[in-house]
């Protein structure tokens, strides 16, 4: 059937309408009149695939990538990049207008990136064998297909040459994809790197690797750290497993952020993007404002918000449920001289209650994962007598659906979007509220 797409949905796809029915597809721009074939239909919403555009967006390009389609990662390189912006900047308002019925002048325009191509720093991939070689890849949204892929154009090119490098050494010595029944080869492979420098983690079976294999990645120029990890569980999403083993050259990766000193170890999470991660701290930074007593960072990580503010605040106190993230942090504080500085391994809700009943906190930070902040914390926040927050969300259906609940005791006063993840449909933003 012949289709108008009228706007972009949260995963990057034209969303049409048939009889008041949403039916998302694909591939296609907002603006543009295509013949969509239905491939699903629910009682609430249809799948559909662009058979052929009518009418094309005269926003729409050829994408630079010759896997775009297949692969799935960057669904709107199919537009220019100012489109791109305004394609995350009404997904975000939408979001905020549905959710929080936040008036759209208090959202600032997106912050853009400045290289949308080679920007990302990490990369975690499976790995298959195909004709007899190991491969990295990708799988195909929505699927059990492997896309194995040559060269990635988003990752930063000195990442994708130590990838190809670690690549070629582990089929020299024929190391195997995964198996599961065996529990034994290389099941992912990740890498992550900042200034020339690597971190490569080889996540494998119950195997023990050829020393002289780990001689040769080592001397790799580049590699800085070099780890494995034991992950031999079917039903675990993480890429990681349980055991950690450091195999060779440094123990962390050394990052330069500003006049910040971090220390990386290899599960800790960093922003994909570096650049735009100064971006983002200098925002949060100027949200802050002036010099506080008290400052408290929920979900903190490794402490790269907490201690970017160290000058900030007479104390801080970062709050993380992942111990080694924490003795990261805590690290990381020692080397910036950081002695008003400290991080706990606690629950965020209730640490932040205790502290919350104790001492007045000036400015509470959240950062919180994809899914958001969960009803203990909401409560907690609401209880307290915070006086202003600063909330870091890469999400825009849940920063909504929060915000909903947290003005019932604060005010929204400003949210800035930036562009972390260039192509795809994601936006990071960061929203300052005030008690009321």
């Amino acid at each position: 059937m012949k289709m108008k797409i009228v706007k972009t949905g949260i995963n990057g796809e034209g969303i049409g309408y048939m009889d008041k029915l949403p039916v998302f597809v694909p591939d296609v721009l907002a603006d543009e009149e295509v013949d969509v074939k239905i491939t699903k239909k629910e009682r609430r919403y249809a799948l559909g695939k662009a058979v052929r555009i009518l009418s094309k967006n005269k926003d729409r390009i050829q994408p630079k990538c010759y896997v775009q389609k297949s692969c799935g990662a960057c669904p709107l390189m199919i537009a220019r990049y100012p489109k791109q912006l305004e394609y995350k900047y009404e997904i975000l308002r939408q979001s905020l207008i549905k959710y929080a019925q936040i008036d759209p002048r208090l959202i600032a325009k997106p912050v853009a990136n400045e290289h949308i191509f080679g920007y990302r720093n990490q990369c975690k991939l499976p790995c298959r064998s195909e004709d007899g070689r190991l491969m990295t890849g990708m799988f195909v949204p929505g699927s059990n297909y492997f896309h194995a892929i040559e060269t990635c154009i988003i990752h930063e090119p000195g990442l994708e040459n130590m990838r190809k490098a670690v690549l070629h050494i582990l089929n020299k010595y024929r190391m195997p994809a995964y198996d599961v029944k065996k529990k034994k080869g290389i099941r992912s492979l990740v890498i992550r790197g900042f200034d020339g420098r690597y971190q490569c983690t080889l996540v494998t079976g119950e195997d023990e690797l050829p020393d002289s294999m780990l001689s040769e990645l080592c001397r790799l120029k580049g590699m800085h750290s070099l780890w494995q990890s034991i992950h031999t569980s079917r039903k675990s999403l993480d890429v990681f497993g349980s055991r950690m083993i450091h195999l060779g050259n440094e123990t962390y990766l050394p990052l330069q952020l500003d006049d910040l000193q971090l220390q990386i170890s290899p599960r800790s999470f960093f922003q994909l993007n570096t650049s735009q991660a100064k971006v983002l701290y200098r925002t949060i930074a100027d949200m802050v404002g002036g010099r506080k007593k008290l400052i408290v960072e929920a979900y903190s990580g490794i402490g790269a918000i907490s201690l970017y503010l160290r000058n900030k605040a007479e104390r801080i106190i970062g709050i993380e449920s992942i111990k080694d993230a924490v003795v990261n942090a805590n690290r990381n504080a020692k080397l910036n001289h950081s002695d008003h500085v400290h991080f706990l391994c606690a629950d965020a809700a209730d640490k932040l209650l205790y502290l919350s009943k104790k001492e007045t906190i000036d400015v509470l930070i959240v950062d919180p994962p994809r899914t958001g902040l969960d009803d203990a914390m909401l409560a907690c926040i609401l209880q307290s007598r915070i006086r202003e927050m600063v909330y870091v969300s890469c999400n825009p259906a849940t920063l909504g659906k929060d915000l909903g609940v947290l003005q019932k005791r604060y005010q929204v006063k400003k949210i800035v979007p930036i562009d972390m993840f260039s192509h795809t449909p994601h936006i990071e933003s960061v929203c300052v509220l005030n008690r009321r």
